[in-house]
């Protein structure tokens, strides 16, 4: 053993690496979260408008959309394509709540605000990313990962087709009714809800 190698682990007894390391399947989960809960707020404040007054079943709708989120993003949770595939991720879901925030989707004549666009891209997007690539994921051995991943993901993928499978129609039916009401009882015309 040479006196580099002896040298370099005795420095790094004292001096810990400063990246916090995590496992594989805790970044999957959480990474999966932030997309649920923050880049996808203009959804869930259209769903709340939409389904406040029916509790069940905005939980359930809520309840199936958490599982799929947390089912794509276990079930790429592999080492050398998780974290491109993340950062990619959050990053296309940062410009995605961008453009439903400022009406960019449903507004076809409404001007890009570069300023505004890359400011939210570096807060919602580009930190998110930055931080997912500095830390340290920790993955298990192949077979070990396999079977973490099948562990969560098969649940609830049966959880989220459960309540699609159980909840569509009614979903569908719910949908049609606010369509119908928005635009003055045409269902005919119907085709988004219109926004001001």
């Amino acid at each position: 053993m040479s006196f580099r190698s002896v040298q370099g682990r005795s420095a790094q007894r004292r001096f810990p690496a400063a990246r916090p390391a995590f496992g594989s399947l805790t970044v999957s989960l959480a990474t999966g979260l932030y997309l649920f809960l923050v880049t996808s707020r203009d959804f869930w404040m259209e769903s709340w408008a939409l389904l406040g007054a029916r509790p069940g079943t905005l939980a359930l709708v809520t309840g199936g959309f958490l599982c799929l989120f947390i089912v794509t993003c276990v079930a790429v949770s592999w080492k050398r394509v998780m974290k491109p595939l993340f950062a990619a991720l959050l990053l296309l879901a940062a410009a995605a709540a961008w453009f439903m925030d400022e009406d960019g989707v449903f507004r076809p004549q409404a001007s890009v605000q570069p300023l505004s666009l890359a400011v939210h891209m570096l807060v919602f997007g580009g930190l998110p990313a930055a931080l997912l690539l500095w830390v340290k994921v920790v993955h298990r051995p192949f077979f070990w990962q396999l079977r973490g991943n099948l562990a969560i993901a098969v649940p609830m993928l049966a959880v989220a087709l459960a309540i699609a499978l159980t909840h569509a129609t009614k979903y569908a039916l719910i949908v049609e009714e606010d369509l119908k009401l928005a635009d003055g009882g045409n269902a005919a015309g119907a085709s988004i809800i219109r926004r001001p």
